[in-house]
């Protein structure tokens, strides 16, 4: 009778129960800014830089303030996150007027050969639609025109060593006169992977952070 009830109790289901995630990488490109520190969490987000973290799901505040005393409160919003789902914020602007763009990110590519993916958002805020050309192709060819604040799919790029860097040429794009460039190198190409270009900076002072994805 006692062997009887504990093979039962050692066949009794265990149910085991698991928080529901998601994930949020937020790209700090504010003109002037700082370091800046994402509710309680220990990594902080440089300026020009991003970080990646782990989130709840359902209705989450994000809180984004400086980690330079007053510590002034850069973004303060709430968002409702999905099991499992992926999501971008990007801040731009200055401290006294920051601009900000919240994606849930759809369709992520995935890649099986020599290729890595690559899209391209402009945040430059002098609200000059640009486009994009790999070096050697013509002018528009990668992303056409994009509007301040707007961001393109990702597009395949080739990353087979043997065939050099890929230099990105940002463009004015009434104009076609070369903005700026961005070099991924043939050591360092995302082989299966996406990156965000991210066209940053005041006019005249523009910059472009790549942002690894996924």
């Amino acid at each position: 009778m006692l062997l009887s009830v504990l093979i039962l109790a050692s066949c009794k289901k265990q149910e085991i129960k698991t928080t529901p995630l998601a994930s949020i990488q937020i790209t700090n490109v504010l003109i002037g800014g700082s370091e800046l520190q994402f509710g309680t969490n220990a990594a902080t987000i440089p300026s020009n830089a991003y970080t990646a973290y782990g989130i709840l799901t359902g209705s989450q505040v994000l809180k984004l303030s400086s980690t330079v005393s007053p510590n002034p409160v850069y973004y303060n919003q709430t968002k409702d996150f999905v099991n499992g789902g992926v999501y971008s914020l990007f801040l731009t602007g200055t401290p006294a007027t920051v601009e900000a763009v919240f994606l849930k990110e759809e369709n992520i590519p995935s890649h099986t050969v020599d290729v890595f993916g690559a899209r391209v958002i402009n945040l430059v805020t002098d609200d000059v639609p640009i486009s994009v050309n790999l070096q050697g192709s013509a002018n528009g060819s990668f992303v056409s025109s994009l509007a301040y604040k707007a961001i393109s799919t990702f597009k395949d790029v080739s990353s087979v060593a043997t065939e050099g860097n890929k230099v990105f040429e940002f463009r004015d794009a009434a104009t076609g006169a070369l903005i700026t460039s961005f070099t991924v190198p043939s050591y360092d190409l995302p082989r299966f992977r996406n990156i965000t270009l991210v066209f940053s900076g005041a006019l005249g002072e523009e910059t472009v952070i790549r942002a690894n994805n996924y």
